[in-house]
């Protein structure tokens, strides 16, 4: 007996982005175009996979670039990023920054047997102004950051998106610092230009600050856009009193540590605990609370992502707060902030 996979038949209309559709790119995290199809059918009745492929020219039977539809491939739609659609573009011979056309359409699976749409629409691009290759990782060096200029003792950035990465660190004022893509080796070197673009350093160029002083810098691959912060101050922030309740000093490499009395609130339900952490920057006041929202102080069982930190959207007095054990009211106390890259941000809370 030999078995055969069941035939597929193809797509025969493609719905959205509709044919000559014009779109330009943007790195917002929640860019996506929605591409949607036809449903095909497998000979033996069960479910067919889909993809988005996508291609070069219109007469070309080989894709550049393929996404997968939701839910791994079972659905009629795919909603793709506009960094995979960059991606395609650069696939398909496009430039950084530049206008092109690209043509996508549909293959369906079961199995190992495929068909894929004849129809193939035409998608005019506009692209990120960014790099061709957008590092995985990436580190700063360089006589004025925390580390000097040993490659390999240079610090890891934290990845917060595709190509987009940051960095909380003490900056000095006299000499450079600069950006590169591995620690050993001959890395790829990067530098904020004068027009505060990230660019490629060919001659050894360098970026500067002009005081002493601890600094958030981002830096985006997929545009070539740079943020630089200073951090004038950061704190523990009290919900019930809504201020700060400990000034943590800056210890190096990316980490705020202090130590205080703790003094929970008593109210007519009990002892009220909540607290997270705010920042003084040179952008204004911001605030860093919960990546993962809980209700309960924790206990011998709560996970490490339970002290897992993110940067909020706004400043509220309760919101995506922790909760102090109640076991530390009355108690010396060390709260310890850790913003660093390689590794989830994250803070403990230690009884002295």
């Amino acid at each position: 007996m030999e078995y055969k996979d069941p035939k597929v038949s193809s797509v025969d209309e493609l719905y959205a982005p509709v044919d000559n559709q014009q779109i330009i790119l943007s790195t917002q995290p929640d860019a996506h175009l929605l591409f949607q199809w036809a449903p095909s059918h497998a000979q033996d009745g069960q479910l067919v996979s889909y993809e988005v492929d996508f291609y070069s020219d219109a007469d070309t039977d080989k894709p550049v670039y393929r996404v997968v539809s939701e839910n791994t491939g079972k659905e009629l739609y795919a909603n793709i990023s506009h960094i995979d659609i960059n991606k395609a573009c650069s696939a398909a011979g496009i430039p950084t920054g530049e206008t092109g056309t690209i043509y996508w359409t549909v293959s369906s699976w079961r199995g190992i047997s495929s068909a894929t749409c004849p129809v193939r629409n035409k998608l005019v691009v506009k692209r990120l102004e960014g790099f061709e290759v957008i590092p995985d990782n990436v580190y700063l060096t360089g006589d004025a950051s925390e580390t000097g200029d040993d490659l390999a003792k240079s610090m890891q950035m934290q990845k917060i998106s595709d190509g987009k990465f940051e960095i909380y660190t003490k900056l000095k004022a006299q000499g450079g610092y600069e950006f590169v893509d591995r620690v050993s080796g001959t890395p790829t070197t990067y530098y904020i230009d004068g027009s505060g673009k990230l660019a490629e350093a060919d001659n050894g160029e360098s970026s500067k600050v002009s005081e002493d002083g601890i600094y958030r810098i981002t830096v985006d691959f997929t545009n070539k856009g740079t943020s630089i912060t200073t951090i004038q101050s950061v704190g523990v922030f009290f919900s019930p009193t809504n201020s700060i309740m400990l000034n943590l000093d800056y210890k190096g490499l990316g980490v705020w540590s202090g130590s205080t009395v703790i003094h929970l609130k008593p109210e007519s339900w009990g002892l009220d605990e909540r607290y997270k952490f705010q920042m003084e920057t040179s952008s204004g006041t911001e605030q860093l609370g919960t990546k993962i929202d809980s209700d309960s102080p924790p206990d011998a069982n709560s996970p490490a992502s339970y002290f897992y930190v993110t940067l909020l959207d706004a400043v509220t007095q309760w919101d995506h707060k922790w909760k102090f054990d109640h076991s530390l009211d009355g108690q010396s106390t060390t709260v310890t902030l850790l913003l660093q890259g390689g590794a989830p941000y994250t803070h403990t809370v230690k009884k002295n």
